[in-house]
């Protein structure tokens, strides 16, 4: 860690945590880190696949922005799904997910961990999902969010629109999540869990900090 006094800290390297409100920076610190459901594949492995989540800051982009990065734990260096999220609290105690795909996923699909690729990432790089942005909620246990309301978030699976359904819980330690497609006329579910929400637990926390616009961090 640096050891500057605090004035210099924040000034030379890091914009303020007050620079953020306060419900954005808390989520922002709960959300940045590993998460793993191992324990729920192991004891329903028909149902749950074990799966790697990642949020990682993109420390020279806007503050906010963070890299997530799913993986199967059977092949945990191929992710199949790659997005950068950015985090803006629209009004007190209510926080935006503007979500986006990237057009060269591949390009980047080491970037979590590899710092150098991760710096190399441009806002030119990602394309918005429209009307597939989160609303989120801070509430006495902690963060609850899901699509937009009004939102319609069309997604293709088996050659088929299908309107995506999705929420998530996140408190301390524990990340909820449960996404399902449903079709656009009956409602019935298309894909997506049978057995209820996925449920992951912390396995590492990174810090959720960026750097001035005019800056990159030097290290991971």
């Amino acid at each position: 860690m640096f050891r500057l006094p605090i004035s210099l800290h924040l000034g030379a390297f890091f914009f303020s945590h007050s620079l953020m409100k306060t419900s954005l920076q808390r989520f922002l610190d709960l959300l940045c880190g590993e998460y793993s459901n191992q324990q729920q594949a192991l004891d329903n492995p028909p149902l749950f696949a074990h799966i790697f989540l990642k949020y990682r800051p993109i420390e020279h982009l806007q503050q906010g922005s963070i890299l997530l990065e799913q993986t199967y734990a059977v092949d945990p260096k191929n992710p199949y799904r790659l997005r950068m999220i950015r985090a803006e609290e629209v009004e007190n105690g209510i926080i935006k997910l503007w979500n986006h795909i990237f057009k060269e996923p591949d390009q980047f699909s080491k970037a979590t961990t590899d710092i150098n690729l991760r710096n190399q990432i441009r806002e030119s790089d990602f394309i918005a999902l429209n009307n597939c942005h989160y609303q989120v909620t801070e509430r006495d246990d902690g963060y609850h969010g899901e699509i937009e309301p009004g939102s319609c978030c069309i997604v293709k699976r088996n050659g088929k629109d299908t309107i995506l359904v999705s929420s998530f819980h996140l408190d301390r330690n524990t990340l909820s999540t449960l996404d399902r497609g449903q079709d656009p006329v009956t409602k019935e579910r298309c894909w997506g869990s049978i057995a209820g929400e996925f449920r992951f637990k912390k396995t590492a926390s990174w810090e959720a900090k960026w750097c001035k616009p005019s800056e990159k961090r030097t290290q991971a």
